[in-house]
């Protein structure tokens, strides 16, 4: 993910995710919870076309399940 604010070192950032505008809270790190997802190279281009920030995990999965059945993000 691209991140467009400075973390701190050791701490998360608590951010809104631009799809569904829920909470959610990013390491802004290797060791965030994204980094545990397999994302398809579709879907890290169709994210970095469209957002400048991270999105939260429930965004994420649907987009990763939508790219594993077909579906247009």
């Amino acid at each position: 993910m691209t991140h467009s604010i400075e973390p701190t070192p050791g701490s998360g950032k608590t951010l809104r995710c631009p799809i569904c505008r829920q909470q959610f809270t990013c390491s802004l790190s290797s060791t965030c919870w994204c980094s545990t997802r397999k994302v398809p190279a579709e879907v890290k281009e169709y994210l970095a076309e469209q957002y400048s920030k991270c999105i939260c995990s429930t965004c994420l999965d649907r987009l990763i399940a939508e790219a594993g059945t077909g579906e247009s993000a």
